[in-house]
């Protein structure tokens, strides 16, 4: 009889234990349920993140350069610094071709270029052409040129065609551009400081009618997230057909982008 007590308690404790998680695992699944409200909200959230994350402003730090012949007619042996450098400040509109992974994205923005060189920017009636700091200015040694450069600052019109492994999380995703940019030239200054003994003078120059007024070329972003490099290519050159030497401005760099 004792045996048979002691059974049937082993048993109900059985019970009673194996029941306990069962309750448990439900309760922790009924957590877990969201509202139809709650997932509302996120809904929400999410279209109103993909309405205004759309790669709509761009930073493009870069390094710029010309592709030139250094002993052709006009440049007399001039060498590009390769720290000469550039930015972009670009803003575009992102047209997704319906709901696929491609999209189109016009936009209009700022862009400036400064050519590094130890040669400096001479005009005279036969045109444009470089010639050494030292042969321009006999009396100044070239330790005591410290910044020597030229500035080229345009308004762009980039236009791209991107393709996004997932557009539908931008910050998560591999993104490809490739497009193409027209711009208008507003600004073409040089910049010369010197230093000599404690006296320094800084000289800028500008209006120089030899540089072509308009450019363009094809362009190329490829990244993921915010984080991409680009590059372009100008196809036009930098100064007017038989006004200036024979040079095709390029860029590479590194673009920051989003919103």
């Amino acid at each position: 009889m004792r045996n048979i007590l002691l059974l049937g308690l082993l048993l109900l404790a059985a019970s009673a234990f194996a029941s306990e998680p069962m309750a448990d695992s439900t309760k922790v699944k009924k957590k877990k349920q969201l509202t139809q409200e709650q997932i509302n909200k996120r809904n929400a959230v999410e279209k109103k993140f993909q309405k205004f994350s759309k790669d709509r402003f761009a930073i493009d730090l870069l390094g710029t350069n010309w592709i030139y012949n250094k002993n052709g007619a006009g440049f007399n042996g001039m060498q590009t610094k390769w720290w000469s450098r550039g930015i972009n400040i670009y803003f575009y509109y992102d047209f997704r071709i319906k709901k696929s992974r491609f999209s189109i994205a016009p936009g209009i923005g700022y862009s400036a270029s400064n050519i590094y060189s130890r040669h400096g920017l001479v005009e005279d009636s036969l045109g444009t052409h470089f010639d050494p700091l030292t042969s321009i200015n006999p009396t100044v040694n070239e330790a005591s040129y410290k910044v020597n450069k030229l500035t080229l600052q345009y308004l762009d019109i980039p236009v791209e065609f991107r393709i996004k492994t997932n557009p539908d999380k931008l910050d998560n995703c591999w993104k490809f551009a490739v497009g193409f940019k027209a711009g208008i030239r507003v600004d073409a200054h040089t910049k010369i400081k010197t230093k000599i003994g404690s006296e320094v003078k800084v000289n800028v120059e500008r209006r120089f009618p030899d540089f072509n007024l308009f450019r363009f070329g094809p362009t190329l972003r490829i990244g993921y997230s915010s984080f991409n490099i680009t590059a372009y290519y100008g196809v036009l050159g930098v100064f007017k057909k038989d006004r200036g030497p024979k040079a095709n401005e390029f860029a590479v760099g590194i673009s920051f982008n989003g919103l």
